[in-house]
């Protein structure tokens, strides 16, 4: 059969390439631009020094450097421990509002509100209204009761920093396990009932159970969206008191905007997004087989 005749009768393929050819454009070639500019030395204040190809230096240079693993572990505890603490809260508030209660629509569109707030906008309104200890609710609640207020972005800056994301990424983590909650069937929580089940049972042996799903893709999504936090960081702490909340994407625009070494942070850009697929990747075998297990 000609390639005319396959042509006639697969119209599919040749209206596929449209869609090819703009998928190739908007991944493929930003991915070579970046992988070009990770091998190359160029600093942007220093036009005399010129731009050269140096080939994996810029990779050994982020290795070499000690600051890079120490911001590693800020992330590894950023990621962990928001995941946790918006994978308990979660829970518990989807239980909370998995009932029939007066003004349940109302609680719900509070409850998942601060998802759609951007960060930045998180950020500055926690570091000028609620936590500033001179003229923030923060000040003036220390000022009621006479002591000294927390400094809470200058002496707690990691913490302060889990505790905005938690707040953020909790609505999305609500959103999703609240589907599953009401997609379990009442028929099976009326057996459970009749058969004696308490509150906890039902709860820790039923309903949890029913939405591993749930669970497993609001934590996926959540890994993506936290080790990729920036602008809470830029508007709060700036990744300070010096590196004490810096994750690596911050670091990555740090090293890009603040040294202008456009090599080395494009390579601790493509080393960052390779931990990423790592850790995702990682998790959701982990996920897979623990599922798999259950199942079984």
């Amino acid at each position: 059969m000609s390639t005319r005749d396959r042509r006639k009768r697969d119209p599919v393929n040749a209206f596929a390439i449209p869609a090819v050819v703009i998928v190739a454009l908007v991944t493929q070639v930003p991915l070579i631009v970046t992988l070009i500019l990770s091998a190359i030395k160029w600093i942007i204040v220093r036009p005399d020094l010129g731009i050269r190809f140096i080939g994996l230096e810029n990779y050994l240079g982020v290795f070499k450097d000690a600051e890079f693993y120490m911001v590693i572990i800020n992330t590894i505890v950023l990621t962990v421990v928001s995941l946790a603490g918006c994978t308990v809260l979660g829970l518990a508030l989807a239980l909370l509002l998995n009932r029939k209660f007066v003004g349940i629509n109302i609680a719900r569109t509070l409850m998942i509100a601060p998802f759609f707030v951007m960060d930045a906008v998180v950020g500055i309104v926690w570091k000028t209204l609620m936590l500033h200890p001179s003229f923030g609710i923060n000040g003036m609640i220390a000022g009621w009761l006479h002591i000294k207020p927390i400094d809470f972005l200058g002496n707690h800056s990691m913490a302060t920093i889990i505790m905005l994301v938690i707040w953020q990424w909790t609505p999305f983590f609500v959103l999703v396990l609240l589907s599953g909650f009401e997609s379990i069937s009442e028929e099976i929580l009326d057996s459970a009932r009749v058969d004696g089940a308490g509150i906890w049972r039902t709860i820790f042996q039923i309903k949890i159970p029913a939405i591993a799903s749930h669970i497993e893709v609001a934590v996926m999504l959540g890994l993506i969206f936290i080790l990729k936090v920036f602008g809470i960081i830029y508007v709060t702490t700036s990744g300070g008191p010096g590196i004490s909340s810096t994750n690596l994407p911050y670091l990555v625009y740090r090293t890009g905007f603040f040294r202008w070494d456009v090599g080395r942070a494009t390579a601790m850009a493509v080393i960052t997004v390779i931990l990423t697929l790592v850790a995702v990747t990682a998790f959701f075998r982990f996920t897979r087989r623990k599922t798999s297990e259950v199942e079984s």
